[in-house]
């Protein structure tokens, strides 16, 4: 049995209402993810400039895994570098293997690990006093398995004063 015209202007109504609604509903959630991702980056910003001496990395899952970098410390018009200071935490997932860092310079040579997998602590800090130029870093790990890091460093002056510090990823495994 055909529809009669107000029967059909009826439905179309309510399609339309429920249409609008819809669009209403649509227009809402892309305003508010397009506000939550403006604020997590405007978060991450901040985090960045405040931590401008900070590597996040990761380990890929054979044992042997190493990443090696080259952190540069120069006078930067703050001072000459004493030394570089360096801590590593061994970070998400949490796994067995523990991360360490080992830092070379000249004839120098020393290493920090993160025991305790999980925990919001770094390492303990490791400082080489080795002055301005390069220093080669090390990051490894115990075992297999994949593991992520973050690293902390500072070429800082005699006085404890941060002076010029830069960072080359040589390796990434």
């Amino acid at each position: 049995m055909p529809l009669k015209l107000s029967e059909l202007e009826n439905i179309n109504s309510i399609f339309t209402a429920d249409l609008s609604a819809y669009e209403d509903d649509m227009r809402h959630t892309i305003f508010k993810k397009a506000f939550v991702t403006a604020s997590v980056l405007t978060v991450l910003g901040y985090a960045g400039s405040a931590s401008a001496h900070d590597i996040s990395g990761g380990l890929g899952k054979a044992a042997t895994a190493t990443d090696y970098y080259q952190i540069s410390c120069y006078d930067d018009g703050n001072g000459p570098a004493d030394h570089l200071s360096i801590q590593v935490i061994d970070v998400a997932p949490v796994a067995k293997p523990m991360i360490s860092v080992q830092v070379t310079k000249g004839i120098q040579a020393s290493n920090t690990t993160d025991a305790v997998d999980g925990n919001a602590t770094y390492s303990p800090a490791l400082t080489i006093r080795g002055g301005n130029g390069d220093y080669a870093v090390t990051i490894d790990k115990t075992a297999a398995g994949l593991e992520t890091y973050s690293l902390q460093y500072h070429c800082e002056t005699s006085s404890g004063d941060h002076t010029g510090t830069s960072s080359t990823i040589l390796v990434n495994q």
